[in-house]
This record gives structure tokens, sequence and C-alpha cells, in this order.
């Protein structure tokens, strides 16, 4: 079974190690049926491309309007995880933030593509505010946090942890400090095409049981190091 994943996704997806969130629940949902799953890996944008040349079996990172947008033909998985990005800043600096534009007046360091991905209210912000820069280091944007170089960063829930622990590993930056982490930004829930719906339904029947045993958890963790904060609303599994 050919899977078009994103080439570079900490810590959902590290394509030199065939390894990452998504990709041991699919081996955990797909293997008990008898397949094999063969992971291919593209620029994000291109991996839907690949599903339309029939160049894969399944596709990934699909929400049901990206199957209305796009024409998509396929069965449509559980929707089994979502991102979400949150606006995160140091407690002690004791912000709230109710919506997008309050962030307006900071220093904003975000992932590169947010203000063409997110658009909206979001775009709006980017364009009121000087301070707003976007980067492809997103460690970076962890270590400007704690450093205390930037006011806020914008990043997904399960990346931003995963990047905690990388940098609390390496025992330079103090990490420990508390986080407020604000939902400003909505979640992106996704599942996987499937051009099978065969392999959709197996896939389907063996993550029901998957996200009720103690593998699932143990995915997430082995991932995501434990994160503190005060204001989080996410569900972080």
């Amino acid at each position: 079974m050919r899977i078009a994943y994103g080439n570079s996704l900490p810590p959902w997806v590290f394509a030199d190690t065939d390894s990452g969130i998504l990709l041991d629940i699919t081996r955990a949902s797909v293997e008990p049926a008898g397949y094999q799953v063969v992971p291919v890996y593209y620029p994000y944008a291109r991996r839907v491309t690949a599903y339309i040349k029939h160049q894969v079996d399944v596709v990934t990172d699909i929400s049901p309007s990206m199957v209305a947008k796009e024409g998509l033909e396929g069965y449509l998985s559980l929707l089994f995880y979502h991102y979400e990005n949150f606006a995160i800043s140091l407690s002690e600096r004791n912000y709230q933030f109710d919506k997008i534009m309050d962030l307006a007046t900071l220093n904003v360091l975000s992932w590169q593509g947010a203000a063409n991905t997110l658009g909206g209210e979001y775009v709006e912000m980017v364009r009121a505010n000087p301070n707003y820069v976007e980067t492809y280091n997103q460690e970076n944007q962890i270590k400007m946090l704690y450093l205390k170089r930037v006011d806020v960063i914008q990043m997904d829930l399960q990346i931003f942890k995963y990047y905690q622990g990388l940098v609390s590993q390496k025992a330079i930056i103090n990490t420990q400090q508390s986080v407020d982490m604000f939902p400003l930004f909505g979640q992106n829930h996704c599942g996987f095409l499937f051009r099978s719906k065969a392999a959709r339904d197996a896939f389907n029947q063996h993550f029901e049981a998957l996200k009720d045993s103690p593998l699932h958890d143990q995915i997430y963790s082995k991932y995501t190091p434990g994160l503190q904060s005060k204001k989080s609303t996410a569900d972080i599994q």
C-alpha cells in the first residue's frame, strides 16, 4: 500500500526514519489486515497531485472540505487526528487573547506559509503587524519564545510539544517556564483518503481498536514529551 505523506512534519512525519505519529498509527491500523505500508514522501502540496495521478494508493492529511474543493475520488477514513495552531506566549507576560487581531501589536513568529494557509482574519492581522515574521525553522520558534526575543509564536500543538522537548534535551535554554496557549485559529480535522473501499474499511476497523488500547497513547507519548500549560483547552490526544 503506497501512502503519500508530507516530507517534513515532525512529530507527525519523519521521512528520514520512516517514523512519526502518522506512520506508527498507519502501520498499527493496516498491518493487522495484511497490508504492507510503503511510505512515499512529497513536498506537502504535491501529495494530493500524486494521488490524483494514481502514483499512490492513499493520501494523508485530507479533510472533507478538501475532498469537495479538489473533487477527489476515493474513500475517506475516520477523521482521527487534527492540527490546531495556537498563539503561544510565556505566562509571565500575562497576555489574554480573544481574537486573532489581538496579535497585531506584538512581535509574532509563525511558521512559513501560515498567512497563505490560514487566510481571512489572519491575513488582516499580518498586514496590520509590522513585527510579524515567518520562519521555516520551527525549532527556532521555540528558542525565540523562551529567550524572550518574541512575544508570541504560532504553531500546531503537537509540533510545539515535539520541538519543546528537543530544545529541552539540549539543556541550553530553560524550557520549564510556563506558557499560555490560545486556540484562536480553529482545528483542521483530517483523515486518509483511500482508493480502495476495502482498505479504508480495514483501516477504520483496526484504528477503532487501536484508539482504545494503550498503544495509541504510547505512540503520541513517544514523539511528544510532556507540556505544562495553564490555559490550553486542546485535546492533546
